[in-house]
């Protein structure tokens, strides 16, 4: 899991580095949330060293879409339980991390971890397949909004200022902010 996971994080962040600096990429699935791109020459093919601008070590797993505003991509993640279906580890260290990389050299800019509301959904079955980390960052007007599950929604300026948190109540949520990211 932990490998495919990695796999698609890097995917992601090609994506994410093949547009121009001018493309901003600030919810999931893009400008309209169609999936789709402008942009030309884009290359289509890429392995371990070919049509690599950088690779960054991520603080953990995640399956969200990096969305990117600028010069900045922000990304969510998790480490400390779930990364192994065989053997998931101990819910109480669950991290939840949202992090600001540098567009043209992946430097890290800021990074903010989240201890969860616990307890969170087991790691079995839907959970196992996106972890703790699925639901893709929106960037709006100068404001970086992530939601983290039953422990909330949270807003940031784009330093990593946190503005506010909203709490969704106890219970596990399992769509995510997906639905919110078309009504914006």
């Amino acid at each position: 899991m932990q490998r495919f996971s990695e796999i698609v994080c890097l995917w992601l962040f090609l994506v994410a580095l093949c547009s121009p600096l001018n493309a901003d990429w600030r919810q999931f699935r893009g400008p309209g949330g169609q999936g789709t791109s402008d942009e030309k020459n884009l290359p289509v093919e890429w392995s371990s060293q070919d049509n690599i601008v950088w690779k960054k070590k991520m603080p953990g797993a995640g399956a969200s879409s990096p969305v990117v505003l600028g010069k900045r991509i922000f990304i969510t993640c998790y480490s400390g339980y779930g990364l192994d279906p065989k053997e998931p580890g101990k819910m109480d260290d669950l991290r939840r991390h949202l992090v600001c990389i540098e567009r043209g050299d992946g430097s890290v800019l800021w990074a903010k971890e989240f201890e969860p509301n616990l307890p969170e959904h087991k790691y079995s079955g839907e959970g196992a397949y996106q972890g703790y980390a699925g639901n893709t960052p929106i960037v709006e007007e100068g404001r970086l909004y992530v939601f983290f599950g039953k422990s909330g929604v949270f807003c940031f300026d784009l330093d990593g200022k946190q503005i506010w948190h909203a709490s969704v109540g106890k219970k596990n949520q399992r769509l995510g902010l997906w639905r919110f990211t078309y009504h914006i």
